[in-house]
């Protein structure tokens, strides 16, 4: 008899332990993906942190009403004075610029000779490689790839920021929809730029197909 109930004594303790050990199982895994959902918000706020810092640095470094992004380092690396070179999994943000108006001698400043993204209107690239930490995202997506992370800089966010005394940027201010302010024409625009000349206070739209300004307003 007490051979019986040590017996069942053993198999109740082992059911206990699989039960415990299920529980911690189950406390671990969501530690982990309460975690990992953590650093992708961490990573968005850092990639939303860098995007202010150029921002900031931006300027029109050829004169052209086109404002550009520092240039990215080798490797597309982050300039070393924006800082927050790494996301909340500690791998580095990947970088990418591209100059949309005319090519300026400034070394500092991004080029027109660099593809950077099948989006139009686009100034920079930021993109963390998420939790995976495998970059998937290239030169030819237009969106984020795998778990990446993508953050892009729109032509019109970055001249609205520049222009308009580092007024908040909000969705409708993103892509190119804010116009280039100047008494001249602007150098090399794209289709749809929009341009308010100052000289005859108009607001004017850019056709590539016919390569003329329309007055709009």
């Amino acid at each position: 008899m007490r051979r019986g109930y040590l017996l069942a004594e053993a198999m109740i303790a082992v059911i206990i332990a699989g039960i415990v050990a299920a529980i911690f199982t189950t406390m671990n895994y969501y530690t982990h993906l309460q975690s990992n959902t953590l650093k992708g918000q961490n990573s968005k706020t850092i990639l939303e942190v860098i995007r202010s810092r150029l921002l900031h640095t931006a300027k029109d470094a050829d004169n052209d009403s086109y404002f550009e992004l520092l240039k990215e380092e080798a490797d597309n690396t982050l300039p070393v004075n924006i800082g927050l070179g790494v996301d909340a999994w500690g791998k580095r943000v990947f970088y990418s610029t591209i100059d949309l108006g005319s090519a300026n001698a400034d070394a500092l400043y991004a080029q027109n000779i660099i593809s950077i993204s099948p989006n139009t209107n686009i100034a920079g690239r930021l993109v963390s490689s998420g939790q995976d930490m495998i970059l998937d995202t290239d030169k030819d997506d237009s969106i984020a790839q795998g778990d990446d992370i993508m953050l892009e800089i729109g032509v019109g966010e970055l001249n609205h920021f520049k222009l308009y005394g580092s007024s908040e940027i909000t969705t409708q201010t993103r892509g190119y929809n804010s116009a280039i302010v100047s008494a001249t024409e602007p150098l090399a625009p794209i289709n749809g730029a929009l341009w308010f000349d100052t000289a005859v206070s108009k607001l004017k739209m850019y056709n590539s197909t016919t390569s003329t300004w329309t007055q709009i307003n």
